[in-house]
């Protein structure tokens, strides 16, 4: 089991990745605030436009998934909407200093999972063990 934690550390990372891209990628298109918390995304946030960017184009492509990363974001930021619709520079600010519901914490937590099990897997992989041998290989 030990030699196989880098490889399960890579697929929390990829399903992580794969959520974030999702629901991220559908936030430009969320009616009257989705473009100025993306663009409080770009001046504050690398992370999140990095995965505005990602996700724009396969939130596009397919419309389901572009429903499910609207409503996902709806459920998380929908008690801000009037604040940023009042002052669109403390998007980022409020979406990141304060928790509203379990949605939100959930967005949160997901949004720093990906670098982390990013960071574990290479963690783990350099420190897998490694199969020693003693007398060299067999011809």
């Amino acid at each position: 089991m030990k030699r196989r934690l880098h490889l399960i550390a890579l697929v929390l990372f990829v399903l992580s990745l794969l959520y974030d891209i999702v629901v991220w990628g559908a936030l430009p298109a969320l009616p009257e605030v989705g473009a100025s918390i993306a663009d409080s995304a770009r001046r504050e946030a690398p992370l999140a436009t990095t995965y505005i960017a990602l996700g724009s184009g396969l939130d596009g492509a397919v419309p389901l998934l572009q429903s499910f990363g609207e409503k996902r974001l709806s459920d998380a930021f929908g008690e801000s909407f009037a604040r940023i619709r009042g002052d669109s520079t403390v998007a980022m600010d409020l979406i990141f200093n304060t928790t509203w519901n379990l949605q939100h914490r959930w967005l949160k937590t997901m949004y720093w999972a990906a670098p982390f099990f990013l960071v574990l897997a290479v963690i783990l992989w350099t420190r897998r063990p490694k199969q020693v041998r003693v007398f060299g290989r067999r011809r």
